[in-house]
């Protein structure tokens, strides 16, 4: 996220600054806004409230804190302390009289009681929490990232507080800011009131439920281990069941399992063990089968470090191994626990996936035998149909399972198109390497086609030729030259935030917070 850091002002009187959170806090009550919420959105309902209370517009910094804060403030209330993280700034130190020493983690406080730091410290690991006294947010990322943490409260200047609200949105992990009363970087204050009363406030929400992903992923991933839950997916004892088995257990990422797994545990009060086992396999026999078609169709012989299967039993092998696999995945949907009506709804989704791979794909054999460059448009269209289908057929049918709506099915299909060709732009840059004019792809990927659409009628035709000729030195100078990474690059975010468009007005909390999550994680590089 980029945005300029505005300057930070705060009522110096306490009694001002309780009115001022208190009449934002009203505002949020009579605004159903669920976060998270870009820094535009932020800005606008600060600038809105300033001219409604007429306040002084150089505390427009301090109000967008505290509107972030009332965004959020229902879910960090209702997230265990256990849970949460206190990030203090060094700053808060008393600099003539501290005698604690540093580590890797931050200030080690000794209860001098110089300063207010050990006294907040004190009362929130008490309660529960993770606290760090510390610049930056770098080891509150890793925590977050860990799945360790749910919820943030900090402190800071305006600065560390931008950057806790980038941290908060790009994992969309709830966040409280509370800002130092002045500037400097030494012997600052903060409204310790105000904290106090931050680290405290805890209710246990029946109707606020998040997921927690670190949890779920491990669970969907022991599904795939060998001898375990992928028994109940392929249980016979032939050669085939056995190839189809290490198909299953190989490495890989399961984005589309954990997917499905996901927006139907988000989605359901009580959801059904069953059925997330069930969906999150069938998800994986499908998506197994099409990269071992796909590996076959590309000549690949290794794919995550391990030997293809067609590479280790031959092509006739696993065209049947990857079809076998494919009878499973619509065998184990209707073997689960969902209604009939549900279930007659998942199995159209993922035949209708199984429509959109073959075409796109079909597109992308057919273009590996002649010499043709798709226009931007064109390869858009592609992806859509052959990496779009697997997030589609992903989402939908754990939605269908958790008996979403037709709105909120539109919502995910249109997400599912944004992020799945935002993913594929992602591979392709990581095919390019840019170094010593190493070019892993071959004639299709949008990085030519991003090429083709700015050269003139000319450059196109001696393109076409080098590309004829297989002379991927030229074409890597033509990239470099006409500053095509870059462009992909933005070809990349503007996809990105159609993504992160698509969702915005998703009611479900849950699932919306999970699906910023996942674009976080997903796309960490480029938010």
């Amino acid at each position: 996220m980029e945005s300029n850091i505005l300057q930070l002002v705060v009522p110096s009187v306490q009694k001002e600054r309780d009115e001022l959170r208190r009449n934002v806090a009203l505002y949020f009550s009579e605004h159903d806004i669920l976060p998270p919420i870009s820094h535009d959105s932020l800005l606008e309902h600060a600038q809105n409230l300033i001219k409604t209370y007429k306040w002084n517009e150089d505390y427009l910094a301090f109000v967008m804190v505290c509107c972030g804060n009332e965004v959020w403030r229902k879910v960090v209330k209702s997230t265990h302390y256990s849970r949460r993280i206190l990030l203090l700034p060094e700053c808060l130190k008393n600099s003539l009289n501290c005698k604690a020493k540093k580590d890797e983690l931050g200030l080690i406080c000794l209860d001098c009681e110089a300063c207010p730091i050990s006294e907040i410290i004190n009362q929130a690991e008490e309660l529960g929490y993770t606290t760090l006294v510390m610049e930056g947010t770098t080891v509150a990322a890793k925590l977050i990232e860990s799945g360790k943490i749910d919820a943030v409260i900090g402190v800071g200047c305006m600065d560390s507080l931008q950057k806790m609200f980038e941290l908060v949105t790009k994992y969309a992990v709830p966040g409280i800011g509370i800002p130092l009363l002045g500037d400097g970087c030494k012997d600052t204050e903060t409204d310790v009131k105000w904290l106090k009363e931050e680290i405290k406030a805890y209710y246990k929400s029946e109707g606020i439920k998040l997921i927690n992903q670190s949890q779920l992923r491990e669970k969907v991933g022991n599904y795939f281990k060998q001898d375990g839950v992928v028994m109940k997916a392929i249980p016979g004892a032939t050669i085939t069941d056995e190839i189809a088995r290490e198909a299953l257990v190989t490495d890989g990422h399961r984005w589309r399992p954990f997917l499905s797994a996901l927006v139907y545990e988000s989605l359901s009060n009580e959801p059904n063990p069953e059925i997330t086992e069930h969906i999150a396999l069938s998800i994986e026999c499908f998506h197994k089968a099409s990269l071992i078609h796909d590996d076959i169709e590309d000549n690949d012989i290794f794919r995550n470090g391990f030997e293809t299967i067609h590479k280790k039993y031959g092509v006739p092998v696993a065209l049947n191994v990857g079809d076998f696999l494919i009878g499973h995945g619509y065998r184990l949907l209707t073997e689960s626990p969902l209604p009939k009506n549900v279930l007659v709804n998942c199995i159209k989704i993922a035949s209708q996936g199984h429509i959109d791979l073959t075409l796109g794909q079909g597109e992308e054999l057919y273009t590996e035998n002649e010499v043709k460059i798709y226009t931007v448009d064109e390869i858009l269209k592609i992806y859509e149909n052959k990496t779009s289908a697997a997030f589609n057929v992903s989402l939908l049918i754990g939605a269908t399972a958790g008996n979403a709506d037709e709105k909120l099915l539109k919502q995910l299909k249109e997400f599912s198109k944004c992020v799945g060709i935002a993913y594929q732009i992602k591979d392709d840059l990581g095919d390019y390497k840019g170094e010593n004019g190493d070019i892993l792809f071959r004639n299709f990927s949008v990085l030519l086609s991003v090429l083709f659409d700015d050269l003139n009628k000319k450059d196109r035709m001696e393109a076409l030729e080098l590309i004829d000729n297989k002379n991927w030195q030229k074409i890597f100078e033509l990239i470099h030259g006409n500053n095509i990474v870059e462009k992909t690059h933005t070809l990349l975010r503007r996809h990105i935030q159609n993504a992160y468009q698509s969702i915005s007005n998703v009611d479900k909390l849950a699932l919306k917070l999970a699906l910023h999550e996942i674009m976080g994680k997903i796309f960490n590089d480029y938010i």
